[in-house]
């Protein structure tokens, strides 16, 4: 199955979210003149708005591919946590395990923004301990969801959610009963991770990690080793490296594009790492799809999602871009045109050697159409023959028997219903022409052929 085609499975998945909670507010104006009451910029205010950050984005990412979420942190007894809430509740996810400790306050993050350009952020936060009667909350939510979920992410930020005694209540549950785990977090709480089933730093938090700082390779191997868990190193522009715990390394890499804001990229990769692991694909197919996701929500502004839509075009667009390989044939060689599976169709250019043949074969599904753009085709279809020109077409539906010999060198253009590979079915091997019959071929149609 193409990768594309594996994009359904990562629907309709139902997911734990614990991690720190935030509410990103973002005002919006423009730059107008300089302060002279000090050398600062004045921002003439236009509008606001006020997103969910924090493991509140990885749950709205986690929405917007199609999941059902189960979110988990805290909040303060504060204004802010109502305009969080109501947040959640426009985004559809559900907030029972979202517990309001006494002691913290709603974790904000207010950024001001002019045009393109980030001015300035203000940050509202303690980052002390949970209070112990939110946790033991938190636990008794965990264990009431655990047997309706598929797969478990923690998105730790260090503001005091996340510690050892938590994190080992919930790793001995999960591994109970044999849900996957995916994290996201600091190195500050490094011992916390350890025995998950999956983390996913990015290159600056894996130095950290590791106290590696010049070697990719080195400091996803010692992560692997010292926390037991495979990894994803995520590389900006450079991609994903995978690092897996029976010592296989891939590099997956990424197509550059315009960078508007890496806001919530990170969200993005961990929401399709669990997604993936849910729906039982490997990690270096998790990856190539990660890679796609994260670049997509780069180019958004601010705090962004992403849809298995937006997904499905992107990777739709990369198939028309690198379709042109040609591949080799007994008989020729064909190039893709286009495999537009969204669509519905497929096109390529099949060039055919004087002399050979293609397989007997037919298709259960897909339905075709031949266009004789240079050269002189046989066709065999259900064992009658009809001589094919340049400038004729001819269709084959499912089901129909078919073969094409080239009596000179031919080009075809094909086009066709999307199919998968496996819809083909032969019953005779492709390759030359018995001398005999074709000299007796070209007998019979030197007329046509020399006109």
């Amino acid at each position: 199955m193409r990768l594309i085609d594996k994009l359904n499975l990562l629907q309709n998945k139902k997911i734990l979210v614990l991690g720190d909670l935030m509410l990103d507010e973002y005002e919006y104006g423009e730059v107008s003149r300089i302060s002279q009451e000090a050398p600062v910029q004045v921002v003439k205010f236009e509008y606001s708005k006020k997103v969910i950050g924090g493991a509140g984005n990885t749950a709205n990412n986690l929405v917007s591919l199609g999941a059902e979420v189960f979110l988990a942190g805290i909040v303060g007894s504060d204004r802010k946590h109502k305009e969080l809430l109501e947040c959640l509740k426009q985004a559809n996810i559900n907030s029972e395990g979202v517990i309001t400790d006494n002691t913290k306050p709603t974790i904000v993050k207010k950024r001001i923004v002019s045009g393109k350009n980030q001015l300035i952020r203000i940050d509202y936060e303690d980052n002390k301990p949970i209070d112990h009667e939110a946790q033991e909350k938190i636990k008794q939510f965990i264990q009431k969801k655990i047997d309706l979920v598929d797969v478990i992410v923690i998105s730790d930020y260090d503001k005091g959610l996340i510690n050892v005694d938590l994190m080992k209540f919930l790793i001995n549950l999960s591994n109970e009963k044999k849900i996957p785990t995916v994290l996201d977090g600091k190195s500050q709480n490094l011992e916390c991770f350890k025995d998950v089933t999956l983390i996913t730093p990015n290159i600056q938090e894996a130095r950290q990690m590791s106290g590696i700082y010049d070697n990719v390779e080195e400091m996803g191997k010692v992560l692997v080793s010292r926390l037991n868990t495979n990894l994803f190193l995520t590389r900006g522009a450079d991609g994903i490296s995978v690092f897996e715990k029976n010592g296989k390394i891939t590099h997956v890499p990424t197509k550059k594009v315009p960078v508007y804001d890496v806001t919530g990229a990170g969200d993005t990769v961990v929401a399709i790492s669990a997604l993936g692991l849910a729906s039982g694909m490997n990690f270096k197919e998790i990856a190539e799809i990660a890679n796609i996701a994260g670049r997509i929500v780069v180019q958004k502004p601010g705090t962004a999602t992403v849809t298995l839509e937006e997904i499905r075009k992107t990777m739709d667009s990369i198939s028309i871009r690198e379709s042109h390989e040609k591949y080799k044939k007994k008989w020729g060689y064909e190039e893709w045109i286009v495999n537009l599976d969204s669509a519905g169709y497929c096109g390529k250019k099949l060039i055919l050697n004087k002399g050979y043949q293609c397989s007997i074969h037919y298709h259960k599904e897909k339905d075709e159409v031949f266009y004789i753009n240079k050269g002189f085709v046989l066709m065999t279809i259900d064992g009658k023959q009809e001589l094919m020109k340049p400038e004729s077409r001819i269709r084959i539906e499912p089901g129909t028997r078919h073969r094409f010999i080239g009596l000179t060198d031919a080009e075809i253009i094909e086009i066709s219903s999307f199919h998968k590979e496996e819809d083909s079915y032969r019953d005779e091997p492709s390759g030359r022409v018995n001398e005999e019959k074709f000299k007796n071929y070209i007998k019979k149609y030197s007329d046509e052929i020399n006109e």
